[in-house]
């Protein structure tokens, strides 16, 4: 499905708290209890005419302002999947994030991933939850 909008930041603004962030010391860097979230970002859909836009660069660097950084896969997943009847074929970019263990994050991610959704057209966009323990 084509990009619909541009994403607005300003939708998740009322959760966003430097709770977000996990700490960090400067000798020990990050350690304890934190949240690993996986945002599979859809950028392209790709059909027989071409490679239509889905999401642009600009919209996964936003993330880095609230997190103050983000891991970044190398090369892009490709995923198969059905809309409707029809088969169709997209190009995701992984994100990972390591966030506080803040009940805020959890809003934050639920609007997050209803912003994209509405930005992007697509029906569900995935991100992953995954409880950590940094050592």
């Amino acid at each position: 499905m084509p990009r619909v909008r541009d994403f607005s930041p300003a939708a998740l603004q009322e959760h966003v708290s430097s709770k977000l962030r996990v700490g960090w010391a400067s000798k020990t860097g990050f350690e304890g209890p934190a949240w690993q979230f996986v945002i599979f970002l859809p950028r392209w859909v790709l059909t027989f005419e071409g490679r239509g836009a889905i999401s642009t660069a600009d919209d996964e660097t936003q993330l880095e302002d609230h997190f103050g950084g983000y891991t970044v896969a190398p090369s892009y997943y490709q995923g198969i999947g059905r809309r409707g009847s029809a088969s169709e074929t997209n190009k995701h970019r992984l994100i990972t994030v390591l966030a506080s263990r803040w009940r805020g994050t959890w809003r934050y991610f639920k609007t997050l991933r209803r912003e994209l959704e509405e930005c992007t057209g697509e029906e569900q966009v995935l991100i992953l939850h995954q409880p950590l323990w940094i050592v």
